[in-house]
């Protein structure tokens, strides 16, 4: 397409208004560069108003090491961009606009009024600031290219119902597939697919899990506190973690499953028969566990093994318990069989519940998956295929757990997309 003589030249185009997409626009002018931000929605930072329940969970108090190792096996792809804009920077960032934060206990951090809203309209100052041309309900179309010699090279976007603004740099930040009412539809992919980059498959993660079981309907709303949960895919151990869960009309949710539900809807996507097995009393191995259970069964005596087993599970948990066992609440302790004692050890050793399939990608928090790490240069997000294309935030194949983990590495990689 032929740009119109009157149509401005950017030194950068940005794909994308989200939270990766609005830091990569500021910095990227605030180092001088011509800049013009394409967002299809009529606002910018929807999603990120949505973070954190609406309090936005900005970053974490960890140490790098600790966040490397919150993206899994894809975490050493951000050494350079955790290095060169770290979690405290974010935060100078934030403090320099005027914006608190609260640390909490378990590393998360807060804007200190509690409102994700805060954060949004720090962005959007930032680039007010720094003369960022936003335009708004502007989709993208494709990348332009041009050859040179045996590389493609941007040459701008098109845009979506003609038109085309000229660029020799272009950052894609246009998210994941989850939370598609925030724009999120997966342009990005496609973009960088036709330019002959490889999309690692899509799945859902940090997303709740259904399960077969229905019982788990009579017990929604229930937690199980600091257990810890191992899945298996066709008997084969893939992950484990241990902290809180709960139980939902549908099945399990809970930062424990959130946090590695990624690896189980890949498992999931191959067909793969996926257990999770609890276990109720972390810490605890077989002979411990029945030492425990013939204690608490002589200390109750004569009473139901119901009331026994209430005292070391939650009370509503205990008749979903014990029906899965095959043995009736009101049994005596005192009656109770060696082998009856051997199984409900076992059961709370193992506890274990079938995955049907993960709740919709439109309701994951993120998107697994994604533009292949192998085809972008760790030390500057540019491709490897195209010259002078920049990926940054959710579009690449980077998802960590709950806790700020994904917000930072979208400001990261922002950063070093937009300094490159």
């Amino acid at each position: 397409m032929i740009t119109k003589p009157n149509q401005p030249l950017y030194d950068v185009v940005v794909v994308g208004g989200g939270a990766a997409g609005m830091f990569a626009a500021g910095c990227s002018a605030e180092n001088g560069d011509r800049v013009i931000l394409l967002e299809k929605n009529v606002r910018l930072g929807v999603k990120l108003g949505l973070t954190g329940h609406g309090r936005c969970n900005i970053t974490n108090s960890g140490d790098r090491e600790s966040f490397i190792s919150s993206y899994g096996r894809n975490g050493r792809f951000l050494y350079r961009a955790l290095t060169e804009f770290s979690n405290r920077d974010i935060i100078l960032f934030l403090e320099r606009y005027g914006v608190k934060v609260i640390t909490e206990e378990n590393g998360k951090v807060f804007p200190a009024d509690g409102k994700s809203e805060t954060v949004v309209k720090t962005f959007q100052q930032y680039i007010e600031d720094n003369n960022v041309h936003v335009r708004f309900k502007t989709r993208v179309e494709s990348v332009l290219v041009e050859q040179e010699g045996d590389m493609k090279k941007v040459a701008g976007v098109n845009l979506s119902g003609g038109g085309t603004i000229r660029s020799g740099k272009v950052i894609l930040s246009t998210g994941g597939l989850s939370y598609p009412g925030t724009g999120s539809s997966g342009d990005g992919y496609e973009m960088a697919k036709a330019l002959g980059h490889t999309i690692v498959p899509l799945n859902p993660a940090l997303v709740s899990l259904e399960t077969e079981e229905s019982f788990v309907k009579d017990l929604q709303g229930v937690p199980l506190y600091g257990l810890e949960v191992s899945f298996y895919s066709n008997e084969k151990k893939i992950c484990a973690g241990k902290g809180d869960m709960m139980f939902t009309h549908f099945g399990i949710s809970g930062p424990v499953v959130l946090d590695i539900s990624g690896i189980i809807a890949v498992s999931l996507s191959k067909n793969e028969h996926v257990e999770a097995s609890l276990n109720l009393m972390p810490g605890k191995n077989r002979p411990e566990l029945e030492g425990i259970l013939l204690e608490e069964l002589k200390i109750n005596n004569n009473k139901f093994l119901s009331n026994a087993l209430s005292r070391l599970l939650p009370k509503s948990f205990v008749p979903v318990f014990l029906e899965y066992a095959g043995i009736p609440g009101n049994i005596k302790c005192h009656q109770i069989s060696r082998s009856e004692r051997n199984k409900i050890a076992g059961m709370f050793a193992d506890f274990r519940i079938k995955i049907k399939r993960t709740r919709p990608i439109k309701e994951a928090m993120i998107t697994k998956g994604g533009v292949s790490l192998k085809e972008i240069n760790p030390y500057t997000m540019e491709s490897m295929l195209v010259k002078g294309l920049y990926f940054c935030g959710e579009v690449i194949d980077i998802d960590g757990k709950t806790g700020g983990y994904n917000l930072q590495a979208a400001f990261s990689t922002a950063y070093l997309a937009a300094k490159h």
